[in-house]
């Protein structure tokens, strides 16, 4: 059995962070909300609001007219790292300001206050992504059947994996070719089937070089820019100093150069593969 005390702690604490949450990014919280989330009954929300004022006196002030607590505009949170995603989806989701609703931007076909670039997801089946995790997570050697985009039929392979990487738009995994032996990225949504992995991998993550090492990477603003957008990229950026400065795994440098415009190692820029066949239009 689990530790009963240590979950009622944890559900204490979420109703605690959830009173911050509301309190911080939608400007107020009263005993309704937690109750109406929580299934709470009016006197334990009313404790809840006491006990949160007690660990952090300065962030909530009650209005006796609207009867409700409200943050202050100088609230600093205590109880968790605010995020604006989250803010999205508690209080924007389906342009609803309603506290409780999880559902997930992504899944709103219409949604007033929120629009995100709407991509073609790039998956693979859930067979294939079950084997690969198994494999990558028990070190172990998988046998795929592979496309590339070398225009040849997709061919059977044995690769020993051990990590996977998001280069911002897909998933792939880090692994070892048996057959090229090198070590590459294999697109998830490429591999079309797999065996059931089942035996141990000969190469493990320690001999891949490119994914041990790690590069310091600094960025400045790009010289020939006028001085006032000069500035604007180092407030854009949040730079020190004028320079901003990142820290990725090698394997992972070529991808981050992409997404940062710039050039990548290889010398290779990123090739259209598709191609819009009618104007958009307005719907």
């Amino acid at each position: 059995m689990g530790n009963a005390t240590n979950e009622k702690q944890w559900v204490a604490m979420e109703r605690l962070r959830f009173i911050e949450r509301a309190a911080f990014w939608r400007g107020w919280v009263n005993r309704q909300d937690l109750m109406a989330m929580f299934g709470l009954s009016a006197a334990q929300a009313t404790s809840d609001l006491q006990k949160f004022q007690e660990l952090n006196a300065d962030a909530l002030v009650y209005q006796t007219s609207r009867k409700r607590y409200e943050g202050v505009p100088t609230m600093v949170c205590s109880l968790h790292e605010p995020r604006l995603e989250e803010a999205l989806v508690l209080f924007l989701g389906s342009g609803s300001a309603t506290p409780g609703n999880t559902s997930s931007p992504d899944d709103q076909e219409e949604q007033a206050s929120v629009a995100r670039v709407a991509l073609p997801q790039r998956v693979a089946t859930p067979a294939v992504q079950r084997a690969v995790f198994q494999a990558v997570l028990h070190g172990l050697r998988l046998r795929v059947d592979y496309q590339t985009m070398s225009g040849k039929p997709a061919d059977w392979r044995w690769i020993d994996p051990h990590a996977f990487g998001h280069d911002g738009y897909r998933w792939h995994v880090r692994a070892w070719s048996e057959g090229n032996e090198h070590w590459g990225d294999f697109v998830l949504s490429r591999i079309r089937s797999t065996e059931w992995p089942r035996e141990q991998a000969a190469v493990t993550a320690e001999s891949d070089t490119d994914w041990q090492t790690w590069v310091d990477m600094t960025l400045v603003p790009n010289p020939d820019m006028e001085i006032s957008q000069q500035e604007t990229i180092k407030t854009d950026y949040g730079m020190r100093g004028g320079k901003l400065k990142l820290r990725v795994r090698r394997a992972m440098l070529d991808y981050t150069l992409a997404h940062l415009r710039l050039p990548m190692t290889s010398g290779n820029d990123m090739d259209p593969v598709l191609k819009l066949l009618n104007e958009p239009k307005d719907l």
